[in-house]
């Protein structure tokens, strides 16, 4: 729960893995580095670790933009215990190649206006990134955050530049052997290119073409036009001539960004102006993900935090009286009687509060699920054959149940499912609507007979 001193920060980048230093006296530093591919195969690896980086540079992780995908679903309500387990079933029945998927994805909310609404999924699509997780987790090296520079740059956008929340921007970054182009639309990342820069005077009409492909690209995604072009420009290009060379106007931003406190890295020069101070770190402005299990101890700790204080404040009051107590005590020995009784009942109210404690943790940590499988085993209309019965218990209530069922039409196969939604909905309460809708259907080709046709079928049934 206590903060430790982050001191790094994980950066992946061309196949390696970099820590680079945020401390104040050697910011920029590149600490220690290691290919990708003996990181994830080496077995002897923790020995080569160094103890400058153990345990002090969990923070962030800055990984490609290439290694995140996205997704925009239509759903209509805001509350999260609703949202989480609605993406976690559509992530994962649309990306089953993603192992991991369920725990390393966070989301949007997208406004009507441009989007109509819904929610924008981002989510680690890169395999490399779960073997990557996997293994720093094992050397106790797992990042608390990941996130991509598309995300840093749109942070870096929001607090310099007015009104990127409300309309389509374009960042051009110039580096020395590329460009690298970041495409935003009412606040939410697109998608982002990497262009090879070509040597001699003609490389700006390379690039150019490559800029306008994306535009279509941009247009074609978001069904709106771009409205601003921002430049960082290397020594020697102007935003005068991106502007010609476009056709468009194009804004200079390395006047806006003066004053922003940044770190420069010759080990990471593709960050320049964009790798975030040691205090911007702890900053969760910028869009990351995190470990489901992280997030959830995340979002605990200011309750934590709020214990600690409470505890605290409890604390002090119960010292001074001690001292008083103690000091009537010698001066008032005839009092001993009466400070007896005081101390009984400070104990017998410590006690109480100790006990209702105890309660409540007892109920938080109490399944609120177990009971509900014998009814929908019993509901469950003849002929149906259970293979697989889940039950999950953690944040959203829910029970899983996978069975075959054996029908001679689809007509049978209609009934017999409307008389299980039916009795469902007769018998439990559930924070979905449940439906025929809700259940899912696969035919199972290989227990076909002449006269039955054998389903599949499977459900989540939410519970309140």
């Amino acid at each position: 729960m206590f903060k430790k001193n982050s001191n790094a920060v994980c950066v992946v980048h061309d196949d390696e893995v970099l820590w680079i230093s945020t401390g104040s006296s050697d910011a920029g530093r590149c600490m220690f580095r290691l290919p990708l591919d003996q990181l994830l195969s080496d077995e002897d690896i923790a020995e080569r670790i160094p103890k400058s980086i153990r345990g002090n540079h969990k923070h962030l992780c800055i990984v490609p933009d290439h290694w995140l995908g996205m997704e925009r679903y239509a759903f209509q309500s805001t509350r999260p215990s609703l949202i989480v387990p609605f993406l976690e079933r559509k992530l994962s029945a649309a990306f089953p190649e993603c192992r991991q998927i369920q725990h390393f994805f966070n989301y949007q909310s997208l406004p009507p206006e441009g989007f109509e609404g819904g929610l924008m999924a981002y989510f680690l699509q890169e395999e490399k990134g779960y073997r990557l997780y996997d293994a720093l987790e094992q050397l106790d090296l797992a990042p608390r955050r990941i996130t991509a520079p598309a995300f840093l740059w749109l942070d870096k956008l929001a607090q310099s530049v007015a009104d990127v929340d409300g309309q389509g921007t374009l960042l051009i970054h110039m580096g020395g052997r590329e460009c690298s182009l970041y495409f935003y639309s009412k606040g939410h990342f697109i998608f982002s290119r990497n262009v090879a820069l070509a040597e001699g005077p003609d490389r700006l009409e390379a690039l150019t073409f490559e800029i306008n492909q994306s535009l279509y690209m941009f247009s074609q995604k978001t069904k709106t036009e771009l409205n601003r072009v921002y430049l960082l420009a290397g020594p020697g290009e102007t935003c005068e001539s991106f502007s010609e060379m476009l056709g468009r106007d194009v804004i200079d931003l390395q006047p806006m960004l003066k004053g922003s406190h940044t770190i420069a890295s010759e080990a990471a020069p593709f960050l320049d102006g964009l790798f975030p101070s040691r205090n911007a770190i702890f900053k969760t402005s910028f869009f990351s993900l995190a470990h489901r299990r992280v997030k959830r101890e995340l979002e605990w700790e200011p309750v934590q935090w709020a214990g600690i204080l409470v505890g605290a404040l409890l604390l002090l009051p119960l010292m001074g009286e001690n001292l008083v107590l103690n000091r009537m005590l010698r001066q008032e020995h005839t009092a001993s009687r009466i400070i007896e009784q005081q101390a009984t009942q400070s104990a017998a109210s410590l006690a109480d509060y100790e006990q209702a404690l105890d309660r409540v943790l007892e109920a938080a940590e109490r399944p609120v699920c177990a009971d509900e499988v014998r009814r929908l085993l019993a509901g469950l209309p003849a002929g149906m054959q259970v293979q697989a019965l889940d039950m999950d218990l953690e944040e959203q209530p829910a029970i899983k149940l996978k069975a075959k069922v054996r029908v001679g039409s689809t007509e049978q196969l209609k009934a017999l499912l409307a008389s299980l939604v039916a009795r469902v909905k007769a018998d439990f309460k559930s924070t979905q609507h449940f439906s025929i809708n809700d259940i899912q259907v696969s035919l199972d080709p290989g227990a076909a007979t002449e006269t039955l046709a054998h389903y599949v079928i499977a459900l989540r049934l939410e519970l309140i």
